[in-house]
């Protein structure tokens, strides 16, 4: 069974229980969520609901038609990368020390188009947009030159490419 990261994007009531209830069906077919990501929709009142996770075609048909039963869900489809606009936003502290180096730090701030947050003496808060591995890529060299002393990274965060807008305002 060859698994692909599938994207799952839910628009639902935004009620209690809810996103329990949207996990349990991931949990049931022993899915690892890789990324969730609750935020307001365009739609007063209700909630969009995206979930990465890794699986086979097959199991997210099986997820999605289970998800569409909830009585809260309104709409929810998968779908691959590719058929997204995706990104996520890192947050890297990094040890002041680097300011050391400022022609290694400079360079990697503008070939990262990373933004500075804050400066103080200690760190420095480096921020990133783009995609998973652009994000992963940045950690990965702040680390070898052992600068980096925390990082975060946000769910993914999409839109669609096909106005979904109209799609949604058929089914509600």
């Amino acid at each position: 069974m060859k698994k692909t990261e599938y994207i799952v994007i839910a628009f639902v009531n935004n009620q209690v229980s809810v996103l329990n209830r949207i996990t349990s069906a991931y949990l049931k077919r022993h899915i690892n969520i890789e990324s969730l990501n609750v935020s307001e929709s365009f739609v007063k009142g209700i909630s969009t609901v995206v979930i990465s996770a890794n699986t086979s075609a097959d199991t997210i048909e099986k997820v999605v038609n289970q998800l569409g039963n909830i009585v809260d869900v309104i709409y929810v489809d998968y779908y691959l990368q590719s058929d997204l606009i995706c990104k996520e936003l890192g947050l890297y502290k990094i040890a002041s020390v680097i300011l050391d180096e400022r022609s290694y730090f400079e360079y990697i701030l503008n070939r990262s188009n990373g933004r500075i947050i804050e400066i103080n003496s200690d760190y420095i808060i480096m921020e990133k947009s783009g995609t998973r591995n652009e994000l992963e890529k940045l950690k990965e060299e702040l680390e070898k030159r052992n600068v980096l002393t925390s990082y975060s990274r946000s769910g993914i965060v999409v839109l669609h490419r096909e106005s979904i807008e109209n799609m949604f305002q058929k089914v509600s």
